[in-house]
């Protein structure tokens, strides 16, 4: 046989690639070749490991006490330690080449740390900040924190066999990043380049067949646009439209409005940062999942909830459609709220009609290689694995430290922290499933709801430590896990054995933890006090079950009982479409994921307004059928989603250390003048 020159055999690859893998989404992304001698775990990655560890804690913590908090990105860690992995290599004598692996790791690594913000933004911050008001040891927040963290490791590590093994749980959240670790080490040509030649492409072709170079320019691009929602022109960030058309028109106004339902198209957002900050990059979901979340708001805010707006259930026509009232719930909060709690009885159903032969072969399965004809599986088992029992030793012991802790701080009794880590762990696989397909739910309202529902029916609410407790234990662990799942996916795609992921992790875990929890406890000794604060208090749903000590069900609140049967409904409503699915005609219908639909929804309005939700659901679903479908184009999707994360990452620090935290405002103009309604629609939220 001839041997192949080197161009030509780089482009065989590019069909190997795209031909050998089993999803198309990781086709097109991760590469089906390993190195089994390319190290991982050195001393130049853990060493920049731990400075982005170390780095990352000091600016969120920083970042509590500030108007607008920096942070870094996943894909801002892979620009930044890129230069310093290769200086590295200029610098340290005999240093190796810095490898794609050990750029991966030293990103599972500030993972942690990215993490351990998103932990202390939902449930974690709350609950130190209520714990703060006692002069509480320095000892019992480390081991608070600590037990947390590694409570959720422990159990990542159980789940692995579900979550992280088998090939059909992709997790599409870390394709964007694989797709950037590969552009920056490796230099492949394009199909077209090598067939035709770079001198006969024009210059949009180039720009494509040079990923680095296309994703440099994005990223530019996002930098400079996002200058103008952040600080120039906040108008940018949400405007309604229609309301311009007639001002006075209360209809119009909750109908089309960023604030109402956004029928239409009504109301629009124009910052990326404003439609991704709690749903992610549209652009990463696949094609299904996006059709099913455009069905849900479709069915549920379009039409749904005016249908119970118009019947006037709670004199809901004497209250904003679709607005955020803080004492009573609107037809939109009742809705979402009902989808919410449909959604707790629903995941469940759903894994088990549609997961749960799978899940138990999966059970059965004792080791990697045991995992079928999946590729990826077989290769990172040629790496020493991990025994079960070293995740299992590791939870109990972190179980014991947070039994100890709560208990003895008085925070939390012993039996009631068993309790809320068992629901966090209850639903940490049936959500893990949905959230590793589909790419959506890692953190979402509904497992935080339960937690305060079961936390007030033991009369918990009475004691604010006891209950912010109780949340952090469940619900934190809950998202804690799930994050570490993900993390170990990525690696399980670029190869990093299972021995130095584990290190990572646990070094990773350890130290953040002892550097977060020491700069909180400083600012706190010198009197700081926080700005930023639990955003999931915010919604009616949340704000009742924390405030009212009566009971959710009882006394003032008899009425909330009719939200029971959203239970009742969510249990059975995936039942006819699994059970149709077994036909060829309605064999589609096994794409119908109500799970998905339920706490996408649950999200609104307080969080997530219509209008951004319609805007995200706009940009994925033209991105899919304009590009996402065609798996040639999939790379280019996830650069384009990834440089977009970039440039706003930049633009955020830049904005909010320079400008916003220190009160240094544009000057005054039309496009900034009305700071006090952010979508220019008064009428959105009055009642008519």
């Amino acid at each position: 046989m001839e041997k192949l020159d080197k161009k030509e055999e780089e482009t065989c690859y590019a069909y190997v690639d795209a031909e050998m893998a089993q999803f198309e989404e990781v086709a097109g992304t991760c590469s089906n070749k390993d190195n089994v001698d390319e190290h991982c775990c050195t001393v130049r990655s853990v060493t920049i490991g731990l400075m982005y560890v170390i780095g990352m804690s000091y600016l969120q913590q920083w970042g509590i006490f500030q108007n607008m908090a920096p942070f870094i990105a996943s894909v801002l860690v892979i620009v930044s330690s890129f230069p310093l992995g290769h200086l590295w290599t200029l610098i340290v004598p005999r240093s190796r080449k810095f490898t794609l692996k050990e750029h991966a790791f030293i990103l599972v690594m500030a993972n942690v740390a990215y993490l351990y913000n998103s932990v202390f933004i939902y449930a974690t911050l709350t609950t130190l900040k209520v714990l703060e008001r006692e002069d509480a040891n320095f000892a019992y927040y480390f081991f608070f924190v600590l037990s947390i963290q590694f409570l959720g490791f422990g159990l990542a590590g159980i789940l692995r066999r579900f979550l992280v093994w088998p090939c059909e749980v992709i997790w599409p959240q870390n394709l964007p990043l694989i797709a950037v670790l590969r552009t920056f080490h490796e230099r492949q040509s394009s199909v077209t380049e090598a067939s035709y030649g770079s001198q006969h492409l024009s210059l949009i072709q180039k720009l494509l067949n040079n990923r680095l170079l296309f994703f440099c320019v994005i990223s530019i691009i996002a930098f400079v646009y996002e200058w103008l929602p952040l600080y120039i022109m906040p108008i940018l960030a949400y405007f309604s439209w229609m309301c311009w058309i007639s001002p006075s028109n209360n209809a119009l106004a909750q109908l089309t409005a960023v604030r109402g339902l956004a029928i239409g198209g009504g109301g629009l957002s124009l910052d990326w940062y404003q439609v991704t900050i709690y749903l992610g990059s549209p652009l990463i979901l696949p094609g299904w999942a996006l059709i099913n979340i455009a069905f849900g708001f479709v069915l549920i805010i379009w039409f749904i909830v005016p249908i119970v707006y118009g019947t006037n259930i709670r004199s809901f026509t004497t209250l904003p459609i679709g607005g955020v009232v803080s004492t009573e719930f609107t037809a939109l909060s009742l809705v979402t709220a009902f989808a919410s709690f449909a959604s707790i009885t629903a995941v469940f159903v759903h894994a088990l009609l549609f997961h749960g032969i799978d899940i138990w072969q999966q059970f059965r399965t004792k080791t990697l290689a045991n995992m079928g004809n999946d590729m990826h599986a077989r290769m990172i088992s040629l790496y020493k694995t991990v025994p079960d029992w070293w995740y299992l030793e590791l939870f109990a012991l972190a179980l014991i430290v947070a039994c100890v802790t709560c208990d003895h701080a008085g925070w939390l009794s012993w039996y009631y922290v068993l309790l809320s880590l068992f629901i966090g762990a209850l639903f940490t696989l049936p959500f893990g499933l949905v959230s590793s397909i589909t790419g959506q739910l890692l953190h979402n309202l509904s497992v935080y709801y339960i937690c305060l529902l079961i936390a007030q029916s033991l009369s918990l609410q009475t004691s604010a430590k006891n209950i912010y407790t109780f949340i952090a234990l469940g619900y934190v662990v809950f998202v804690q896990t799930l994050a570490l799942i993900q993390d170990m996916k990525l690696a399980h795609y670029i190869k990093i054995g299972p021995r130095p992921l584990f290190a990572a992790q646990c070094l990773a875990g350890f130290v953040c933890s002892t550097f977060s929890i020491a700069i909180r406890y400083m600012y706190f000794k010198q009197g700081k006090k926080t700005v930023n604060w639990s955003i999931f208090n915010n919604t009616k749903l949340g704000w009742t079950l924390l405030n009212d000590y009566n009971g959710f069900f009882n006394g003032t609140n008899l009425a909330n009982r009719d939200l029971l049967w959203a239970f009742l409904v969510g249990a059975f409503i995936p039942i006819p479409g699994w059970f149709l699915s077994k036909f060829k005609r309605f064999h589609w219908l096994n794409k119908l994921h109500w799970p998905l639909i339920f706490v996408t929804i649950g999200w609104m309005p307080s969080i997530v307004p219509a209008g951004a939700l319609f805007t995200w659901l706009l940009i994925g679903l033209i991105v899919y059928f304009s590009f996402g479908k065609y798996s040639w184009r999939q790379r280019h999707v996830y650069l384009v989603s990834a440089a977009l994360d970039l440039g706003l990452n930049i633009t955020i620090i830049i904005v909010s250390t320079a400008f916003k935290n220190k009160n240094i405002a544009f000057p005054e103009w039309w496009g900034n003048k009305n700071t006090t309604v952010y979508d220019s629609c008064e009428k959105a939220v009055q009642t008519w």
